[in-house]
């Protein structure tokens, strides 16, 4: 989920993206190479992270020239978009329950 802005300092609006940043790393490296790898390999992690922070600085600059013409907003529902894909992406590998108890 992306953070709101407007609540938030900068310094506190930049660690919560890190810590965003980081979690995604994680999470798609271990998809991708397996359970481990992220661990494994930090400064795979570490390039991961600085692509996700280059990536939002190029988004956050073209909406600041855009401002007016519609391409914010355009980012915004992209950016809550990619959001909301990786939310249920993360809920779809989470363990089930398996309902122990009453019959």
């Amino acid at each position: 989920m992306f953070l709101d802005d407007d609540d938030m300092s900068a310094a506190e609006t930049a660690v919560s993206y890190t810590d965003e940043f980081l979690d995604a790393a994680v999470a798609r490296i271990d998809a991708v190479f397996g359970a481990g790898h992220a661990q494994a390999n930090p400064a795979l992690v570490a390039g991961y992270i600085q692509a996700c922070a280059s990536n939002l600085g190029a988004f956050m600059t073209a909406a600041a020239q855009m401002q007016g013409s519609g391409l914010s907003e355009m980012l915004s529902a992209a950016m809550e978009d990619a959001a909301l894909e990786e939310e249920m992406r993360m809920t779809a590998k989470a363990p089930k329950s398996r309902g122990k108890g009453k019959r």
